[in-house]
């Protein structure tokens, strides 16, 4: 019996001792999952980075090769729950109105019947907005700013699914060969499409 304390001390000890080594091993997990998971964040950030500095060069050759005034790519989101536009990527031509700050978080259900239209076809090319588009919302969104002729191009991912459109726009009555800018657009959607960085608020 005179023992017994020594005894319970020693189990004491030893159960204090497994609880110590449990919780440090569970510790170093932690860590080890924690700087898995900002290696990986810096790898994505990275790709992100690299993705975008693609995706405006895409923008900039069809502004150019083209002769638009502006190029900007429009995107649904958030992905899987679309349920808004937004433009992040935009070349445009000095003096031209930006279209970015104007297409942030704009809900679908205002521009409805233009959305539905940019996520059926793949090829729009309207060279009359009054008479061409029905949407009011996009008529005046477009017309605000200039836009007299307007190509747009859609964007789709591995499951064809949309995930953008791009719009090439003509403040001025220029004559655009609908052939040339049908092969241009088509090359710099498959050279974007699949790199196209998800649009994050």
């Amino acid at each position: 019996m005179e023992y017994l304390p020594a005894i319970l001390s020693a189990i004491g000890t030893i159960i204090a001792a497994y609880f110590a080594y449990n919780q440090y091993t569970k510790n170093k997990l932690t860590d080890l999952k924690v700087e898995q998971m900002q290696r990986d964040n810096e790898v994505k950030r990275k790709r992100r980075s690299d993705n975008s500095a693609l995706v405006h060069g895409e923008l900039w050759e069809v502004l150019l090769s083209l002769k638009a005034d502006r190029v900007y790519i429009v995107q649904p989101h958030p992905l899987g729950n679309e349920s808004m536009v937004s433009v992040y990527f935009e070349s445009k031509r000095k003096g031209v109105e930006s279209m970015k700050p104007r297409v942030q978080n704009l809900k679908m259900c205002d521009v409805a019947k233009f959305c539905s239209e940019l996520a059926k076809n793949l090829f729009i090319f309207i060279t009359d907005i009054d008479a061409q588009v029905s949407d009011r919302y996009a008529k005046s969104l477009l017309s605000s700013c200039g836009t007299s002729q307007v190509i747009i191009k859609r964007l789709a991912d591995n499951s064809h699914d949309w995930v953008g459109s791009i719009f090439c726009e003509f403040t001025h009555g220029t004559a655009i060969n609908e052939k040339e800018a049908r092969a241009i657009l088509h090359e710099a959607a498959l050279n974007i499409q699949y790199i196209l960085p998800e649009f994050v608020d």
